[in-house]
């Protein structure tokens, strides 16, 4: 394990829906951890209490993050205990890197999540993905994909950039071409406003970032 310091940011929060929200601290997690107001997910995908969800016959937990008896990751980040009075000896508390809220706590998105056209046109770099030119951003519109007449959404990942004349001439087709003959496909906007500068996107995290949309 790779013991860290307590401000480390170390754990993706998830709320009941197991949407991410935040990035914690490994201290914040532990806490959060031992009062229960949230569980730990481990590498085999378990998600598991402080002391033990899964019981066997004699009413003892088989998973447990209090003793470390969960499923790790090679590098998975821990807590350096200060010494035992008694023994002079250390302990190393593993840090859940992703964590779900109980039911009573946590941010819950509503809805889904409906991109700006600044935003469109800060990822596209304001060129139309039909004609293929470069766009005042007074001339810029979101277009969906596939048309919502069509069964398309308002999802991050079925909206592009298209001038006002392209968006006018597609209309409801699909799937539609830009002037090379390729189709156009929208991107993804990933989740990641709540990840500070500098963190490290641990691989455990990608699955529930890029199911998120998000504001950039």
């Amino acid at each position: 394990m790779n013991i860290v310091l307590p401000e480390t940011k170390t754990s993706l929060l998830l709320n009941r829906n197991y949407q991410a929200f935040a990035v914690c601290t490994a201290r914040a997690a532990i806490r959060h951890l031992m009062t229960g107001r949230v569980k730990g997910m481990d590498s085999e995908g378990n998600v598991v209490t402080w002391s033990g969800t899964e019981l066997d016959t004699y009413g003892n937990s088989s998973l447990r993050w209090y003793n470390n008896e969960v499923g790790l990751y090679p590098d998975h980040p821990c807590l350096r205990s200060a010494p035992n009075h008694a023994t002079g000896q250390e302990r190393a508390w593993a840090i859940p890197t992703i964590i779900v809220c109980t039911y009573h706590w946590g941010h819950h998105r509503r809805g889904t999540y409906n991109v700006s056209t600044r935003t469109l046109y800060k990822i596209y770099k304001g060129v139309c993905q039909y004609c293929l030119q470069k766009i005042p951003f007074t001339a810029a519109t979101r277009d969906h994909a596939i048309p919502k007449s069509k069964g398309g959404t308002n999802d991050d990942f079925n909206l592009v950039l298209a001038c006002k004349k392209c968006n006018n001439t597609k209309d409801d087709i699909h799937p539609y071409h830009d002037i090379n003959g390729k189709e156009v496909k929208s991107k993804r906007v990933y989740t990641l406003s709540f990840v500070p500068d500098g963190i490290p996107i641990r691989d455990e995290w990608l699955p529930f970032i890029h199911n998120n949309g998000t504001a950039i």
